[in-house]
């Protein structure tokens, strides 16, 4: 089993600076531009998994690949798909990310199924 250090803004935002080096970050959508920096800055290699809306502002500031920005729904998603990251492991879910002509959108965020992987989304599923 791989271990991976998430840092959690809901439950660990009292000290920001913990931040520096995580593996995986998941942020609530509403707080995006709020720690879209301080995670560019202090955890450039991490995954990020957003909750509760689109990754939009996450992509844009961190300018991380589109494979480590991940939108879902709410805190259960995000916790499989942060167990999955964790764990080194491959599963299938239906996320938010941005699609650059997969199932024919070009350049938008869209939910759809992806399989993800210790570093992010290893591809979007098309059929």
């Amino acid at each position: 089993m791989r271990l991976a250090r998430v840092f959690d803004t809901a439950r660990d935002a009292a000290d920001p600076d913990e931040i520096s080096g995580a593996d995986v970050v998941v942020v609530a959508a509403e707080e995006s531009d709020k720690w879209a920096e301080l995670v560019r800055d202090r955890a450039p290699n991490a995954v990020v998994v957003v909750v509760g809306g689109s990754p939009h502002v996450m992509c844009e500031t961190t300018l991380f690949p589109r494979a480590r920005i991940i939108g879902v729904e709410d805190r259960d998603e995000a916790r499989a798909v942060v167990e999955t990251i964790a764990s080194g492991t491959e599963g299938e879910f239906e996320t938010v990310v941005r699609c650059q002509g997969e199932r024919g959108i070009e350049d938008e965020f869209a939910r759809v199924p992806v399989r993800i992987g210790p570093r992010g989304v290893v591809e979007i599923v098309e059929s």
